[in-house]
This record gives structure tokens, sequence and C-alpha cells, in this order.
């Protein structure tokens, strides 16, 4: 077994405070570092978002204390010109930030890339520190053509091994190329216990105007196509029930400023990632018709709520969901998510049972067993 104390992970993001993104690989780097890891994140961020879209900037470098120990976050500046013709010019600018920013650590003994496009811009540091690489890919869709063949050479050979969120993104992550079977560890995403378990939420329901007859839905990501959240909003449109009501946890994504506007909302916004269990636990069932996903964080945690999911019926969900925890349908079919709505709310025992399937499940998905697994394959 390799010695590895001191982990440098290259991220999208990284959560501060009022910028609540990214709270996935927060847990990661927080779990390491429970289990006795030294973390460093860096993560660029965007000027040019800043400047033409008016995004919120985090501070450059702060800290984070976990059981008396520190997370040191790098979020140094960058140039990005989105992912189209220019984006040559975004990952040139990331891959140089990241760069400088990793050589002035002084002790690392490994890199944890969040993502392949975060793999390929750690090359040059890499190479140059003789680190090994290990790359954790759950992208709804991987990126393939930001990625140049020297690149994909160069990561398949490299890489040590790769955490693949999915069946899905594993058997990706090997058509095109990037990686060998034989590197690659299926390891669905997890969630923490101690952020979302079941609780009382009569106390939510009633904060909320939400009386005890109610059926509540709730949905939790951005508000765009992608995630299904306006798929949603047509289908309980189409019921117009005063009885079925709506919780919708998000923001509306970059470039997309509609938002879901059902009568009977109960609550719609943003929220730091430690107040979602009171909404959810406010809620009967979640609702999460995705087009595209790696392993969806927000089904994991909603089922580490108790609560029974109506969700898409596409690979990306095969190795979490099954007809104990959820009703799988086509999430382009409004249809479909009025008729599961509408059963699971007529059928109380399969709303339960459903429940007590997705809690079930929530158990082998913990973020504490997850980590100790992906550091036993890095020490490997």
């Amino acid at each position: 077994m390799q010695s590895i104390k001191h982990i440098l992970i290259i991220a999208d993001g990284y959560p501060s405070k009022g910028l609540p993104y990214s709270a996935f690989i927060a847990n990661i780097a927080q779990e390491m570092t429970r289990q006795g890891m030294h973390v460093t994140v860096i993560a660029p961020q965007s000027l040019t978002k800043h400047w033409l879209r008016k995004v919120p900037l985090a501070p450059c470098y702060f800290t984070q204390e976990v059981d008396g120990r520190t997370i040191h976050i790098y979020r140094p500046y960058s140039l990005t010109a989105g992912d189209g013709r220019l984006g040559f010019i975004t990952r040139w600018c990331n891959r140089l930030v990241t760069t400088r920013t990793a050589k002035r650590l002084k002790t690392q003994d490994a890199v944890y890339a969040h993502f392949w496009l975060n793999a390929a811009m750690a090359i040059p540091f890499v190479q140059q520190k003789h680190l090994p690489l290990v790359v954790a890919t759950g992208e709804d869709i991987i990126p393939i053509a930001q990625i140049n063949d020297q690149e994909k050479a160069w990561l398949k050979e490299y890489v040590k091994s790769v955490i693949c969120v999915s069946t899905k993104n594993k058997q990706e992550s090997v058509n095109y190329g990037l990686a060998d079977e034989t590197k690659c560890h299926i390891l669905p995403n997890a969630y923490n216990p101690q952020e979302f378990y079941p609780e009382d939420g009569k106390a939510m329901r009633k904060q909320l105007g939400i009386e005890e007859n109610d059926f509540v839905v709730a949905f939790c990501g951005r508000f765009n196509d992608r995630k299904g959240v306006f798929r949603v909003d047509e289908a309980l449109k189409q019921l117009n029930d005063p009885h079925i009501k709506a919780i919708y946890v998000g923001n509306p994504a970059d470039n997309c400023k509609d938002e879901p506007n059902y009568t009977y909302i109960a609550f719609k916004g943003q929220l730091p990632h430690n107040e979602i269990v009171h909404y959810l636990n406010a809620a009967d069932v979640f609702v999460l018709p995705s087009m595209a996903e790696g392993c969806p964080n927000s089904v994991i945690e909603a089922m580490g709520c108790g609560l029974p999911i109506i969700s898409s019926d596409l690979p990306f969900n095969y190795d979490i969901l099954d007809q104990n925890n959820s009703i799988l349908i086509d999430p382009s079919d409004v249809r479909a998510i009025l008729q599961a709505i509408t059963r699971l709310k007529e059928d109380k025992g399969l709303r339960n049972s459903l429940a007590q399937g997705a809690l079930q499940k929530a158990q082998t998905l913990c973020i504490e067993q997850r980590v100790k697994r992906i550091l036993e394959i890095m020490k490997s």
C-alpha cells in the first residue's frame, strides 16, 4: 500500500458563504479530512461570468476546519469563453491558473481530479511532480470534444484509477478511449447521513402553509430543461389540484431566467445545503425527470430522508434506483410524470413501501464508506 496523506483535489467549484454550489465536492473533501487526509482544493472561478452575468466571486483563498484539520481552498481567477468554438480559451486559462497554483503547494502525494476535463488540466502538474492521478467521472455528458487525442492517450496511460459514479459513466469513459476497463471502479454518489435523515416534517409544513391533508411534491436542482423542473411544473398544472403542493429547491441555470410557476407552490428558491433536509422531509415524494446525469446526488439525498422517488428510466439511475424504491418513467413525457404523481398520491401503501426501500438503499450509499473505498483505491 502506498503512503498517501496529502491529497490535491482539482474541481469546478467549492461552496463558500453565499455561494452554495458544488456541495458534493465539499462533502468528499470533508470526509477525506475526517479520515485523516490533508486536503487542498483548487477550483478556478470565472471573471468573465462575474463581469458579464454578475455572478458573485468567492475569495481566492479560504480555509475550512474539519475535526481539527484544515482544508485549504484556492479559487484562482480565470477567463472563460464558454464551451463552444472559443472553448480552447476556457481550457487554456483554467489550466494555466490551476498549474500556477499547484506549483506553489509544498507537499502533495496524489491528485484527485473531479471530472475528466479537470484531469486534462492537471497533466502538466502531475507530469512535473510525478504524482499519481485518480479521476472521478460523474459528468452528465463527458465533453470528449474538448479533450484532444494526445490528452486522451496520456490520460489512458497515466491515470491510475477511475472512480465511476455509475455503470453509464464507466462505459462512456471506456468507449471514448479515456480509460481501460481494468482501472475503473463503480462507486455511486453518496450522502452524509448527518445532513440528510428522516425527521417529522410537520413543523416545516406548518411554516410553509401546507395543510395536513396536502400531498407535497419536491424537486431539487437547477431550473432548466435538462433537470426537468418545467415538466414537473406542467404535470402539476394539468392536475390543478389545490391539495397538491410543490417545493422547488433551486435556481435558474446560467442562461435561463424562466422559473416554475405552478399555482400551488409552497416554496421556491435556493437554500443552504444543510437546510434542504427540512424541506425534503416536508414532502411526500421526490421527483427528478432529468434527461442526463452522472448519478444524481439530489435523488440519493432524498432517499436518505426516506422519500419515494419518481425519476428517469435511463442508465444513470440503474445503479441506485429500482422497483423497490422508485417509479421510473420517460423523463420527456409529462403525462407519465403526472400519472406517477397521481399513483403515489392515491396509493399510500405503495408510497410507504417505496419510502422504506429508499431508506434501505440509502444505507448502502453513505459518504463515509464511499470515501474509505476511494482512499483504499488511491493507496493500492
